[in-house]
């Protein structure tokens, strides 16, 4: 028995794409710049300070001070001495008037009023603090004017190369369909 066949064959289409990427290049000088600064005007005024130095006990404890108070301080030590010379008298006539004594009342007088002192201090007592220093600082005056810098910049535009992608797409394999009818022989 003679029958027909059908015979169906189909192929895929197929899509080829193929691309190259875009590019870039920016190249960007340096601008040119410029700063200027001129200096502050500045102004300091100032009066001296004040030195005050007294050194008038450390010359009175060298025995070279001014006259006046030379003769002040031997005056101002008058009474005390006076003082002890009337009690000294006084005692050394109550030891010329012990007759008792062995010793010679009169040669021990002579002899200690022959090495004795009059008890009047001529110069003033010697110390680490005799000269005095006072010291009274100024004020200082400042004005100081800032002057503003001067900035000058001239900028260089960027220069751009731009390459653009593509994109090709484009048949690789066209679809088809292929019907056929043969004949088909079923027995043998």
């Amino acid at each position: 028995m003679n029958l027909q066949r059908l015979s169906i064959h189909q192929t895929y289409g197929q899509i080829g794409i193929q691309t190259n990427n875009a590019s870039a290049e920016i190249e960007s000088p340096q601008g040119d710049l410029k700063i200027e600064q001129h200096p502050a005007e500045m102004n300091f005024h100032s009066e001296p300070g004040k030195l005050e130095i007294d050194s008038s006990a450390a010359w009175a404890a060298l025995g070279k001070g001014g006259h006046m108070a030379w003769m002040n301080s031997i005056y101002s030590q008058l009474p005390g001495v006076f003082r002890q010379a009337l009690a000294k008298i006084a005692e050394d006539g109550n030891r010329a008037a012990q007759i008792t004594n062995k010793s010679n009342a009169f040669a021990e007088i002579a002899k200690g009023e022959a090495f004795s002192t009059s008890g009047i201090q001529y110069v003033g007592p010697a110390g680490l603090n005799n000269v005095k220093i006072h010291y009274e600082p100024q004020q200082i005056e400042t004005n100081i004017e800032p002057v503003k810098p001067t900035i000058q910049y001239t900028p260089v535009k960027p220069q751009v190369t731009f390459v653009p992608g593509s994109v090709d797409i484009y048949m690789k394999q066209m679809n088809s369909i292929d019907i056929q009818v043969s004949s088909y022989d079923w027995y043998k």
